[in-house]
């Protein structure tokens, strides 16, 4: 898998398409946002491939020791606090 970072290389969507014909594109906006662009009609290659890609298995190494999880009751606190408070700035 191939990994382009926007910030430092400007490519434009064709270069882009032109390197996801060959391998899997990680796409890191500058924003901080990623993309996964890969050829859509051969799901099972694709599968394998990144099953067998030790830059993706790192990728997701990486993102399952930086993002924690949440309890759904936390969320749904958080949320009643935020229309609770919206409520009270409306009025």
């Amino acid at each position: 898998m191939k990994t382009v970072k926007l910030e430092d290389e400007k490519l434009g969507l064709e270069e882009v398409i032109n390197i996801a014909r060959k391998e899997p594109v990680l796409v890191l906006t500058p924003d901080g946002k990623e993309f996964l662009i890969s050829e859509a009609d051969d799901f099972e290659k694709e599968v394998e491939a990144l099953r067998g890609s030790p830059t993706f298995q790192k990728f997701l190494d990486e993102r399952l020791r930086g993002k924690g999880t949440f309890p759904l009751e936390e969320v749904e606190k958080e949320i009643e606090k935020e229309l609770a408070e919206r409520g009270k700035s409306s009025k």
